[in-house]
């Protein structure tokens, strides 16, 4: 029992590093432990194996990380701020395994003060340096497995585990300085790429119908830009972020009553 145990976490283990996810950080160990709790609660708590069609719809605050986010020059770097998302989604479930879909858009600021800096420490004593940028943008598709947690006290924890397709968007971003005018820019791209994406989820249940819920994941995608300053016209750039959102539920199957 305890030899099947540690190879069916190890191989859980492999397919989590399959979906690029931040291994070396604190997800590792939460992950991980979510998935040993799955195993262990299952047999503890036996409950009807009626599946649910749940729809949800969940927005908050997108967190870039990595090279994403680095606020300094260098590889990859991405100077991406915090900004706001929105997600929509279909699960069907059981009382241990299921599937899931979803739909979601995020805007992630581009960090203009700290880009300028750079500029600033570069041209030092050579005019006055002023950034303009949008956002970064990403809409992704999802689909892909749900392993859950025994419901307890109308509460569900499942673990998702999807891919599926981001088109992400590169802003306009331009800088000029007072003394030697435009010198750097590039114009707003479009570029399509597979999406990883793993989510912890926790579904509390007011009735039999509605809920709220509350879930936190990460996503990585690595488009290409076009860029026709750069070697081969085009830069790849890994958007790496985290969800963090708050939302409602509703149990599209629910008997009524």
């Amino acid at each position: 029992m305890t030899a099947g145990l540690a190879r069916f976490l190890w191989e859980l283990k492999q397919g989590i590093r399959a979906f690029n996810l931040p291994y070396d950080s604190v997800m590792k160990k939460l992950f991980l432990a979510l998935l040993a709790l799955i195993v262990v609660a299952n047999p503890l708590f036996p409950q009807k194996s009626a599946k649910k069609s749940v729809f949800g719809a969940n927005a908050g605050l997108s967190i870039p990380y990595k090279e994403f986010s680095r606020n300094t020059w260098g590889f990859y770097s991405g100077f991406a701020a915090p900004g706001p998302n929105i997600e929509a989604e279909f699960l069907r479930y059981g009382r241990l395994f299921g599937f899931s879909s979803s739909i979601g858009y995020a805007s992630i600021f581009f960090n203009e003060k700290d880009y300028k800096s750079e500029y600033d420490r570069v041209l030092s004593g050579i005019g006055i340096n002023e950034v303009a940028a949008g956002n970064y943008q990403v809409l992704k598709f999802l689909v892909g497995f749900t392993l859950k947690i025994p419901e307890i006290r109308n509460t569900e924890v499942l673990l998702l585990l999807h891919l599926g397709y981001a088109l992400s968007v590169h802003p306009n971003l331009s800088v000029t300085n007072s003394e030697l005018g435009e010198i750097n820019s590039i114009d707003q791209d479009a570029a399509g790429a597979p999406i990883s994406n793993a989510t912890i989820k926790i579904n509390y249940w007011l009735n039999e119908r509605y809920g709220l819920t509350i879930n936190g994941g990460v996503n990585l995608t690595s488009p290409a830009f076009y860029d026709e300053t750069g070697p081969g016209g085009s830069f790849r750039l890994p958007v790496r972020y985290v969800n963090t959102n708050i939302g409602i539920v509703m149990r599209l199957n629910a008997e009524n009553k």
